[in-house]
């Protein structure tokens, strides 16, 4: 099969297509830059690391399947992709060590805002940097915004530091029993009582800004916020006035709305503000587990089997997936295809 995988270069997704390649050797792989023109147009398999526009998929007459090599997918124009005829598919974190991964970095990130971590390392070359005291998390109230995977993992690994937990989700009759959830039209309810809030949802169209001035309001003074969701659910510029006037005490944030971080943008300038460049998920555990699942996905298409992590159904697929042949076959209904 050709398949190229779609992705802005860095040190994750530079071993990420080294590792792909090993895996995937009976098959024509190939990089595509974001930014870059389409190395061919007769792909057949599309993984995504990054933004699949419109633009992507209309001269790829072959492509058959969208795979993400994440459990994000927000970037991926699904709508068009089912217009098209093409499958989409994501990697769920809890399948490819993602989750484990980013859980452990959140707790990461929650200790390093309440350990004033953040103002002592630039105090080491600014005197006039003056530390906050550093906060114990034992007796803390952890708001916890979206009980999914990762939301579930940083619960059990916050235990042990004798924390008590709030929540929000769609399905708040879901959550662990020592978990005071709420509906995530709730968050506001949630927020107000917690020393910490940690944003886990599913990045969307509809909920942008989700921690916007409203919210941030609602939390105490002194209060924390750990963002290693997406970048595009905190209203950043609230976050830095509330920065200012230190109606938060501080905040841990692996994702920015503008990525790849630079000086420029204005929270860089908060000593309080502890930021880390989207490498949550970045471990020897999630490179092994995306790489092991993604290898399935593929194999399992030569098979004839469609992937189980399907986020759509095209009305008329393009694509059959032949098991006898191994590669991938034009039908012309919807039933010859998951059959």
């Amino acid at each position: 099969m050709k398949i190229a995988f779609l992705h802005t270069r860095n040190e994750f997704t530079t071993e990420l297509f080294r590792e792909l390649k090993t895996a995937l050797n009976d098959h024509e792989l190939v990089s595509w830059e974001a930014g870059s023109p389409a190395p061919a147009d007769d792909i057949e398999i599309l993984l995504s690391s990054g933004e699949v526009g419109r633009e992507h998929l209309l001269h790829q007459p072959k492509l058959a399947l969208i795979q993400t090599t994440s459990t994000g997918y927000e970037t991926v124009d699904i709508d068009t992709a089912t217009e098209l005829g093409i499958w989409v598919s994501y990697a769920p974190s809890d399948l490819t060590g993602n989750a484990t991964s980013v859980a452990e970095f959140a707790v990461l990130l929650i200790l390093g805002a309440s350990r004033s971590l953040g103002e002592i390392l630039r105090s080491e070359g600014d005197s006039q940097i003056k530390p906050r005291t550093p906060r114990a998390l034992n007796g803390k109230t952890v708001c916890i915004v979206g009980l999914g995977s990762i939301g579930i993992q940083i619960i059990d690994r916050l235990r042990p530091f004798g924390v008590l937990f709030l929540a929000t989700d769609e399905h708040p009759e879901k959550a662990p029993a020592d978990v005071v959830a709420f509906r995530a039209e709730q968050l506001h309810t949630a927020v107000a009582d917690a020393d910490y809030v940690v944003v886990c949802a599913r990045a969307s169209k509809e909920n942008v800004n989700l921690i916007d001035a409203k919210t941030i309001k609602e939390m105490k003074r002194g209060a924390m916020l750990i963002n290693i969701a997406r970048g595009t659910l905190v209203d950043e510029k609230e976050l830095a006035t509330a920065l200012k006037s230190g109606h938060l005490s501080a905040v841990g944030l692996d994702v920015l709305k503008d990525e790849p971080l630079t000086l420029a943008n204005p929270l860089m300038s908060f000593p309080q503000a502890l930021i880390t460049p989207h490498i949550a998920a970045f471990t020897d555990l999630m490179l092994a587990g995306t790489v092991t699942y993604v290898d399935g996905v593929i194999r399992g298409l030569s098979a004839g089997r469609l992937p189980a992590s399907l986020l759509n159904r095209p009305a008329k697929p393009k694509h059959r997936f032949d098991s006898n042949e191994g590669s991938i076959a034009t039908v012309k209904n919807y039933s010859q295809a998951i059959t």
